[in-house]
């Protein structure tokens, strides 16, 4: 998987970089990774990793994989961060690559715009598969903290060395907070360059401050709202995770707005690939 083959298009106005892999019906697949949502931590990061989910996606499902707006090889737009543009900004991919509609799937981060996807876009979701969704206090308070300290550093320093800060750099906000959400994509779009240059620095701050509050406004988990979560008609399969960033109230908040969900209730040492595939199973084949 680290060796996959990839492409740039343009979606929902955005250079994004894009893979294709498998064979069956599409799957929208929503990065994990948090602000480094790239296609590759399907088969590198944490549980993915560890039950090695993309043998059993990619022998079934044409899997739709592409780094997030705003992360990896993948361009920005210098708006409100919401999930709502994310999943706006999936469905602009798949429709890109010739797709109507797909199962979805998202891991971590990426189960908020998974779920925003399939309440926006109801007849273009097969399914919905939530993989240790993200959520509770101590996460809410850590994305405060990275948000506030992107923003105290641009007050100190200013919005120009903040562009030669993140040209000069080969991360992102992820593994550096004062880089901000924008920061790496700075080095892969000219566009979101530019505009960034021509931005204030107090319309800048206003707009980093609302991402956060749109993003992450409650302690449960970060997405559409509960009346918005029982909107959801699609097959729905959640798997739980059980860390300061995962926390397992977080899966079980959304398995009480979308009363019909699946959801797998084993502690997350006994997430095997039997068990966690066996789930798939049950969710796909119902």
């Amino acid at each position: 998987m680290t060796e996959i083959a990839t492409e740039t298009l343009i979606a929902d106005g955005i250079p994004t970089r894009v893979s294709v892999v498998g064979r069956g019906e599409p799957l929208l697949m929503f990065s994990p990774g948090g602000f480094d949502a790239t296609l590759e931590k399907w088969s590198e990061l944490g549980v993915y990793k560890k039950i090695n989910i993309m043998s059993y996606l990619a022998d079934r499902f044409t899997c739709i994989l592409f780094d997030r707006r705003e992360c990896g090889a993948s361009g920005g737009r210098l708006e409100v961060l919401d999930f709502t543009g994310m999943a706006r900004h999936g469905r602009s991919v798949m429709e890109r690559l010739g797709y109507e509609s797909a199962h979805v799937i998202g891991g971590c981060l990426g189960c908020a715009p998974a779920a925003e996807f399939s309440r926006l876009y109801p007849a273009m979701a097969r399914s919905l598969n939530l993989v240790w969704p993200v959520g509770g206090a101590r996460y809410r308070m850590r994305n405060f903290g990275r948000f506030a300290t992107h923003l105290g550093w641009v007050t100190e320093h200013g919005k120009d060395a903040l562009i030669e800060r993140a040209l000069s750099s080969d991360v992102g906000f992820a593994k550096d907070s004062t880089l901000g959400p924008w920061g790496g994509s700075l080095r892969v779009d000219a566009g979101l360059l530019d505009s960034l240059n021509a931005c204030d620095e107090t319309d800048y701050a206003r707009l980093v401050q609302a991402s956060y509050r749109s993003m992450f406004d409650c302690d449960s988990a970060p997405g559409p709202s509960p009346e918005q979560l029982m909107e959801i008609k699609a097959r729905v399969g959640i798997v739980p995770g059980d860390d300061e960033s995962h926390a397992r109230s977080a899966a079980h908040f959304v398995r009480e707005c979308v009363s019909h969900a699946m959801f797998l209730d084993l502690p997350t040492g006994a997430q095997t690939s039997d068990t966690v595939f066996t789930f798939f199973d049950d969710l796909y084949l119902s």
